[in-house]
């Protein structure tokens, strides 16, 4: 066993990872970052395309930070956290500056005075700052480059399996070291999560394969409380072809004109003022819907048609995703490409307050992993832009926090459990039970089929004995296919099949709580929006082997759904 300490841990490598560390290096502490993956290859932000939202000197006419609050909480539905929201929209414009003075580049005008802007769905103004379709992987180099000048250590390749806690709060976490299957021992003051989402527990979705919502299940074991876990958006267009990059994103809305089997520009039957350009939810359920109704591609999706654009637009605006394009055989100039919803953000996650701190004692959350700030339903741009403004709280929050507790030694046992569990597992080999992926698959397609894009009782009724009989007899009978301790990837995929269960009872448990429809999360049998019952919050806390449930009101101090 190694033992490694840091008066700050962050658990995740992304943005929100990143830019916490980055601040909690700032206020005199030992700060530590460690990653399921490799640097600058794991976790979502790297992959992301899109832009940065906020209003700065940058905002055009008529724009500003109440427009863009406004946006935002009419967007999620009014189930925002709006003083969340509030820091999010005042935030965000010192975070994009103080990235580009760190050495991020933002796209600007031939004249290099103005930046160049975007809009998506949801937004009123262009306001989003990018560069080309590499944002995401821009603010990751920045960061990383920053780590390395202030001497953070980095530990790549470790799995964070169980987080301590006491009556005192959080004081360390015990990891596998993925590359030899050996058990670490991190001790800590303060911990900040910042695992991101879990898109993989659905069969389609553009999240890498490392995103299996580590965060919330470690969470929820160590006593926090989640809420919202019922609302997870689904990006409009995903691949459906070929099967290799089924479900990863496969074009930008703002670029895009969305094609029914008849060429029809549907979204003008769902939202004809904004179009494409609607809020994600509602494009989703245009497509769903188009595909139902019969008049949906071949394959079950629609067509994301790019032809009205100039000659080298998409080439010259989107580089990463032209290459693709090209090295399957499609010219965006010339061909459409079939697309249909795929798992891509969960707005659900730990309840924080002001300081991005959880409901346990030292433990902290920044970006996708946090819930309050998107509501029912996250608004393009929006994600960058809160992994930024959460990530400085949650990471300063977490210094001040450290240097005021005491220091405190772990409890070896903790690492002896994680032990006994890898022991376990391993032995597991040449049995005759379901192989980790096989289980996977399971859980996926049950997720799929009946707690997608539309939702019913009668389908989570299903998933829920489904989802039941994996807990109790197909888990535990997990056998892996070989007993090695290097580079396991069944024992990888086992660990993380207990993560993905918990969240998949999380995201049931909501959606059969909320008997209405709203946002991201929509129930055919309650097809109504019903602000006069459910302008609350679905809680969930762990108890004994199941799930708590409480309500908590929603934020409405500053804004309200029209007639309250």
């Amino acid at each position: 066993m190694t033992r490694l300490d840091a008066d700050v841990l962050v658990i995740g490598g992304g943005g929100a990872g990143l830019m916490a560390a980055s601040e909690a290096s700032r206020h005199g502490v030992r700060v530590a970052v460690v990653l399921k993956g490799q640097r600058e290859r794991s976790g979502a932000t790297i992959m992301a395309p899109g832009a940065v939202a906020g209003v700065g000197s940058w905002g055009r006419p008529g724009d500003d930070r109440d427009v863009h609050f406004r946006d935002t909480v009419v967007g999620g539905a009014f189930m925002n956290e709006q003083r969340l929201v509030r820091l999010l929209v005042d935030e965000a414009p010192e975070r994009i500056l103080e990235l580009e003075r760190m050495g991020a580049l933002w796209e600007r005008a031939e004249d290099g005075r103005l930046y160049l802007l975007r809009i998506d769905g949801g937004h009123s103004f262009h306001r989003c700052v990018y560069l080309e379709d590499r944002t995401g992987r821009e603010i990751v180099r920045t960061l990383g480059g920053l780590l390395d000048r202030r001497h953070v250590p980095v530990y790549e390749n470790i799995m964070i399996t169980r987080l301590l806690v006491d009556r005192e709060g959080v004081y360390g976490a015990v990891g596998i070291d993925l590359t030899r299957a050996e058990s670490l021992l991190f001790q800590c003051r303060a911990l900040v999560l910042a695992t991101g989402g879990a898109g993989n527990v659905y069969l389609n979705t553009d999240c890498p394969a490392d995103v299996t919502g580590d965060g919330y299940a470690l969470a929820l074991e160590a006593g926090a409380q989640l809420m919202d876990m019922e609302f997870v958006q689904f990006y409009p267009i995903g691949f459906l072809h070929p099967p290799s990059l089924r479900g990863v994103l496969a074009g930008l809305l703002y670029y895009s004109h969305l094609l029914n089997s008849r060429g029809e520009r549907f979204m003008q039957r769902y939202d004809p003022e904004r179009l494409e350009l609607s809020t994600r939810d509602r494009v989703a359920r245009a497509i769903v819907t188009e595909v139902a109704e019969g008049r949906g591609s071949p394959r079950g999706g629609v067509y994301c048609d790019m032809r009205f654009q100039p000659p080298g637009f998409i080439a010259r605006q989107t580089p990463a995703l032209y290459r693709t394009y090209r090295q399957i055989g499609l010219d965006p100039e010339k061909d459409m490409i079939e697309v249909a919803p795929t798992a891509h953000f969960f707005m659900g996650g730990l309840v924080v307050n002001e300081d991005w701190a959880a409901t346990v004692p030292g433990l902290f959350a920044a970006g996708e992993v946090a819930a309050g700030v998107h509501g029912a339903n996250r608004l393009s741009q929006n994600a960058l832009a809160e992994l930024l403004v959460s990530g400085v709280r949650a990471g300063r929050s977490a210094a001040r926090h450290a240097r005021d507790v005491r220091w405190r030694p772990a409890d070896p046992g903790e690492v002896r459990r994680e032990e006994e569990k890898v022991r376990r597992l391993l032995a597991s080999s040449g049995n005759r039970g379901p192989r980790p992926w096989q289980v996977r698959e399971q859980l996926k397609e049950i997720m799929w089929q009946h707690v997608g894009v539309i939702r019913n009782a009668q389908g989570l009724k299903a998933a829920r004995q489904a989802i039941s009989r994996l807990r109790g007899e197909v888990l535990p009978a997990t056998s892996l296919a070989t007993a090695t301790r290097l580079w396991n990837a069944d024992l990888r995929q086992a660990l993380e099949n207990e993560m993905l269960l918990s969240v998949a009872e999380c995201v049931l448990e909501g959606a059969t709580q909320r008997t209405e429809s709203r946002g991201a999360h929509y129930r055919s049998d309650y097809p109504d929006t019903d602000d006069a019952g459910w302008l609350r919050h679905v809680v969930l806390q762990r108890s004994g082997d199941g799930l708590q449930v409480s309500f908590r009101p929603t934020d409405l101090s500053v804004i309200k759904p029209e007639g309250m």
